[in-house]
This record gives C-alpha cells, structure tokens and sequence, in this order.
C-alpha cells in the first residue's frame, strides 16, 4: 500500500471547495491526540499514525485536519472540569507521571513512558482495573506493598518484570490489574514500602547511606 493511499484525500488549495478556517495549534494537538487514542485502540497502525501525525502538524486550515480522522470514531465530550480524574490521558512524543489519590484508568503515550505509583490512590472499589499503552516507551507500575497486583498484556521487543513484597494483602485494599501493551519497552509492576523513592538510583544510594551509619 503506498503512503498516498493510506491518508484520506485533502483538495488543493486551488480547488473551489478548498476550506478557509486556519487551524490553530491547539487544533493540531487535540488532533494528533485522536490519532493517538486510535493506534492504542489498533484502529491505525504505527505507520498511518506517523503519516497522519505528520500531515496533522503541516495542516493549514481545520478542514484539512477533520480529513485526516473522518475513517475514525468521533472524539469524547470534553470532560467537565471538577477535582475527579480524567478517564484518559495521552501523550505524543513525551513521558506521562502520575500519581494521587486517583488516576486515570486509560493512559497511552507514543515516544514516551508511562508511570503510575499507585501508593496514594483512594477508592471504594474492590478490583481496579488500568489499560495501559506505549509505543517506543517502558510502563512502570508501582503499588504499595500488601496490595494484590498482577499484570497482564504483552510487549514486542521488551521485557516483563513484576517485582512485588512477599507480604500479606492489606484488608480494605483493591486488587490491581494492569493490562499493559508496549512496543519497543519494558513492562513492570513493583511495590515499594511508603516513602520509598520510586528511582531505583535513589534507592541504591539510601542503602549505601545506610551502611555507612
């Protein structure tokens, strides 16, 4: 399939029904972002999306744009702005971090990691479960110990790594399912004691510091 074929057509800029409206950059970002939640969902693949992603940014008016996702589901409302979690994060080309007392249950990124400690989080819910994506990025997942944790999901050209406290399940504490997908990276799922730093760096040098008193 050539390049050409896998773009919706876009009209010249001397046809009649050329458009006028001249996107903007929030308009390409908020773009790129559907194009984003499209190769997580496998609706596109990592090529379309390089394609799509580049003609997006090179877009002059928004017809030009709306052309580029018209084979792809409408994107969601906007969220209504309040203190509750998004439902869904993306990222293109950088890292997304989080943690708190609730995140995001879908999270994807291309060109970037996703990182997720989960020691802070609060909720009611017996099992919580997070969809997990990353092109050419690791997931890192980390729980506090004592809370039931599994991952599942599968990595093309990566490794999986679940480094969890032998201790006993915390009463009251939710079961954590991952379901993780990453090209190009690592999967992991980890606890760590509270207070614990997350880089492993840092706790490599807190327990030379600790040696040493």
């Amino acid at each position: 399939m050539s390049d050409d074929a896998r773009l919706p057509a876009v009209p010249a800029p001397g046809d009649a029904g050329a458009p006028g409206v001249r996107a903007s950059d929030s308009d390409r970002e908020a773009l790129v972002a559907r194009l984003q939640t499209a190769l997580a969902e496998g609706r596109i693949d990592l090529d379309e999306f390089g394609q799509r992603a580049g003609a997006a940014y090179a877009a002059v008016t928004t017809d030009e744009l709306a052309r580029l996702v018209s084979d792809l589901p409408a994107g969601a409302p906007a969220e209504i702005v309040g203190t509750r979690a998004p439902e869904q994060q993306t990222s293109v080309f950088g890292d997304i971090t989080l943690a708190g007392p609730s995140v995001p249950l879908r999270v994807s990124t291309v060109f970037g990691d996703v990182r997720m400690d989960l020691r802070g989080l609060r909720t009611d819910a017996d099992r919580l479960d997070l969809y997990l994506t990353t092109y050419f990025g690791d997931v890192d997942v980390i729980v506090a110990e004592g809370v039931d944790a599994e991952i599942q999901g599968r990595t093309v050209f990566g490794d999986r790594k679940v480094d969890l406290a032998p201790v006993p399940r915390v009463s009251g504490t939710p079961r954590v399912v991952v379901h993780a997908r990453t090209v190009f990276g690592d999967l992991k799922l980890r606890s760590l004691a509270p207070g614990e730093s997350a880089s492993r760096w840092r706790q490599v040098m807190d327990r030379l510091a600790q040696r040493r008193l």
